[in-house]
């Protein structure tokens, strides 16, 4: 099967192709490029051993970040990217 490439538009797998492989809708994937072939493999769900398990450290500042925002003290990312120069 054969999908067009377009410029900010994301990469779109055929529905026939998520059957054929298994995906289901919410599945996590991961994207794999070797010599220019790339590789979509199913992701497996975040273990407690996983890397992707919050330090202490960082859980603290998600609940610092989301408290921010139940108080409203948030800025349009248009002002972040300005004060960062992008």
């Amino acid at each position: 099967m054969t999908v067009t490439v377009k410029n900010n538009t994301p990469l779109v797998v055929p529905n026939r192709v998520r059957r054929q492989a298994g995906f289901k809708s919410g599945d996590r994937v991961e994207f794999k490029v070797t010599h220019g072939v790339v590789t979509i493999l199913p992701k497996p769900p975040a273990t407690e051993d996983s890397d992707d398990t919050l330090t202490p450290a960082e859980a603290k500042k998600v609940r610092h970040g989301l408290k921010q925002i139940r108080e409203g003290k948030t800025v349009p990312w248009s002002q972040v990217k300005h004060e960062l120069g992008l």
